[in-house]
């Protein structure tokens, strides 16, 4: 593994880079209030297939120094095509889980060039609006900053009813502590005169069992979008899917990257 910071207009990006750089890029982009470490259960599987970049996303809570918040959806798809361009990455393999979902298919629709193959990981909005009972769970944590709202709130986004993994617990809660959250971008919906001209081979793997909101919906408008998208509903799992079955995200992902 190596550790390096990308000089951006939004300030310094945290990257950490897993496998072979011989090998195709795959760029990760974590959930809100997370950081690259949300990705440990995938990391060893990836890298039998990819060269992986885990981006820590600006403004949150992860090792990148923000400088100017990102804004808006255009400031967003701008702070990762300067990433890119910066690593001199041509073309890559993006992946994003939940609001790293959301950021992954925003930069895909607005430079769909720059990307191989899309995979999203429960994305928050994108295809469906998020229910007001995140908003109910979340913020409590994000105010309070206690053990028992933050382990509440991943409780309930566990398809198991169960707290985080001790492996990044710790970090979660010192980031709701002690961290300031810049991202001002709230994923939403997009629109379907976005995708009039969308190809990029897109895969999408919900939990049957999601909180965020109604699974089926989700895909239905999914697939009613994405002409060259595969669906997969994950059973049992919830809105930590990558995490709680790592085994069935990463299979169906390398699956997903070999064709």
């Amino acid at each position: 593994m190596t550790s390096r910071y990308i000089p951006t207009t939004f300030g310094d990006t945290h990257v950490l880079c897993f496998g072979d750089t011989s090998k195709k890029p795959l760029f990760l982009l974590h959930g809100m209030t997370m950081s690259s470490t949300m990705w440990f259960p995938n990391m060893k599987q990836l890298i039998q297939e990819r060269c992986v970049y885990a981006v820590d996303v600006m403004g949150d809570f992860g090792k990148s120094k923000p400088e100017f918040a990102i804004k808006n959806r255009r400031d967003a798809h701008q702070w990762i095509l300067e990433v890119l361009n910066a690593m001199q990455f041509n073309k890559v393999d993006l992946a994003g889980h939940s609001m790293g979902g959301f950021l992954s298919l925003n930069f895909s629709l607005a430079y769909p060039d720059r990307v191989s193959k899309l995979m999203l990981y429960a994305p928050a909005g994108t295809f469906h609006r998020i229910s007001l009972k995140f908003f109910t769970k979340i913020y409590p944590a994000l105010l309070f900053h206690t053990e028992l709202w933050i382990d509440n709130a991943f409780k309930w986004f566990s398809g198991k009813g169960e707290p985080l993994d001790p492996v990044f617990r710790a970090q979660v809660i010192a980031g709701y502590r002690h961290a300031k959250p810049l991202l001002q971008v709230m994923p939403s919906v997009f629109d379907k005169e976005e995708f009039q001209r969308f190809n990029v081979p897109t895969l999408l793997l919900i939990g049957d069992k999601e909180v965020i909101y109604p699974a089926k919906k989700a895909v239905a408008n999914a697939q009613n979008l994405i002409p060259n998208l595969e669906t997969h509903l994950i059973a049992g799992a919830s809105h930590s899917l990558t995490m709680e079955h790592a085994d069935v995200v990463n299979k169906l992902t390398l699956q997903f990257l070999k064709k």
